[in-house]
């Protein structure tokens, strides 16, 4: 898939191995999304695992067709984040050897009931990353080998404002790096005129700004995949932390607008 495919294109045909992070802070924006990925799974016949926390699971239930048939036909595995979590975790950290029991359950349970295919969710690592960030990246690095073992695919979400500075100064890329796939907001077209005005509030002329966006996009790294404005954000704060505050300030203030 191209980097410019909207978010519903990415999650309606994954591929295996696929790895989505979708940030967000409405939890609207979070149930279309997920009921989006798992929904067209269930509805083609491939089967999914949602690990969320109950708040989410009830959101989800919301949106999702015939949730107690998937149950019931172990086409649907629905688990708690927080219970999950805490069966692996030793010393603060993901324990390999437990995680690698939980993951290797929840597949083996959809298997058996005749599914080949299979669509993860999973929040754990959002109940981590506010106080550790190191575990979260670690049991991201996890579930890429559980991907790359039994050919699946994944979505985690974060509750984090891409808007946010701090978030891009740090969070942001450590979550980044262990993605194929990153889905920073909702609306990829509002949010590339959004930049393009940033970029143009800041750096002159709508011409000259867009010019020097494409070169620094040029020069950002295919992996994840992401939105061009989103790698015009990343690409900037990499040569100048104060200008791309500045730029970010004013795309916040252009996409809510």
């Amino acid at each position: 898939m191209s980097a410019t495919a909207t978010w519903q294109e990415l999650l309606k045909t994954p591929h295996p191995c696929d790895h989505f992070v979708q940030l967000y802070t409405d939890d609207r924006f979070l149930a279309r999304a997920v009921s989006h990925f798992i929904g067209t799974g269930l509805a083609v016949g491939e089967a999914a695992v949602i690990i969320a926390i109950p708040a989410h699971l009830a959101l989800f239930a919301a949106h999702l067709e015939d949730v107690p048939g998937a149950l019931d036909r172990r086409q649907l595995v629905w688990l708690e984040a927080e219970p999950s979590l805490a069966t692996f975790m030793v010393d603060g950290m993901p324990d390999r050897v437990a995680f690698r029991a939980l993951a290797a359950g929840m597949v083996d349970r959809v298997r058996s009931a005749g599914y080949h295919k299979i669509r993860l969710y999973g929040e754990m690592v959002d109940l981590l990353w506010p106080h550790n960030l190191e575990a979260s990246v670690r049991l991201e690095e996890m579930w890429n080998e559980v991907l790359d073992d039994e050919q699946v695919s994944l979505l985690c979400a974060y509750r984090i404002d891409n808007f946010d500075r701090y978030a891009h100064r740090s969070v942001l890329l450590r979550v980044s790096e262990t993605h194929s796939h990153l889905i920073p907001v909702d609306d990829y077209q509002r949010f590339d005129q959004a930049v393009s005005r940033a970029y143009a509030d800041v750096f002159g002329p709508q011409g000259d700004a867009e010019a020097l966006r494409d070169v620094l996009v040029s020069r950002f790294p295919s992996e994840p995949a992401m939105p061009p404005a989103q790698a015009a954000l990343i690409a900037l704060r990499g040569i100048d932390g104060r200008t791309a505050d500045a730029v970010l300030e004013r795309a916040r203030d252009y996409y809510r607008s």
